[in-house]
């Protein structure tokens, strides 16, 4: 073998991955592992695009920190403590408006303390969700509720400002299976809408 042919040999084995076999001066390299195979035969993507985007997504940091954030309130919430800091708790649910909160809110409207009750009223109110205004419906219709904590839903349905909700406000209106005070109430509430949506 000339000089030449051992140099450029030597080039070619410096070059050659580390699992390539040298035979009489020919590089074989192994096939491909069967793994390897069955993910370009799925269309799994090309090399360029595993560098592109990781195979591994962490979920958003927001996204973790928001669930804590409510998780901690819910607990605050229910957790025996001055009413202070209870109302407070409600309060930041009420702020963080995630719809998850509202099942535990309208459990909390149930509360025998009337400033927790109103607390979670307001929560609810201020989360604009078809659970809210649910929410708000059944507590007006509810048998065993304050009248003024019904009256307090009527005044928070108008909020949610939906069609649905100014029809429910408006049935209201004309029933006779609710306390006068209450048809008063859905009254006023129709008469600050814009002209045109209390007719819905």
């Amino acid at each position: 073998m000339t000089l030449v042919k051992r140099l450029a040999l030597a080039a070619l084995l410096s070059a050659a991955p580390a699992w390539a076999q040298v035979d009489a001066g020919v590089i074989k390299v192994p096939a491909a592992p069967r793994a390897a195979k069955a993910a370009v035969q799925k269309g799994l993507g090309s090399a360029k695009e595993d560098d592109d985007e990781p195979a591994f997504k962490p979920s958003p940091k927001g996204a973790a920190d928001a669930d804590a954030a409510v998780l901690r309130a819910i607990l605050f919430a229910f957790e025996p403590a001055p009413t202070e800091i209870r109302v407070i708790a409600i309060e930041d649910l009420g702020i963080l408006g995630d719809a998850r909160v509202l099942n535990p809110l309208a459990n909390l409207v149930m509360d025998p303390n009337p400033v927790v009750q109103a607390a979670a009223l307001r929560a609810i109110g201020s989360i604009q969700h078809p659970r809210a205004e649910a929410i708000l419906a059944n507590i007006v219709r509810h048998p065993s509720l304050n009248e003024r904590v019904k009256a307090s839903a009527i005044d928070a349905l108008l909020f949610q400002n939906t069609p649905s909700a100014v029809a429910f406000l408006a049935f209201l209106t004309r029933t006779t299976q609710i306390h006068p005070m209450l048809q008063q109430q859905a009254r006023r509430v129709l008469q600050e809408l814009p002209p045109g949506r209390s007719s819905l």
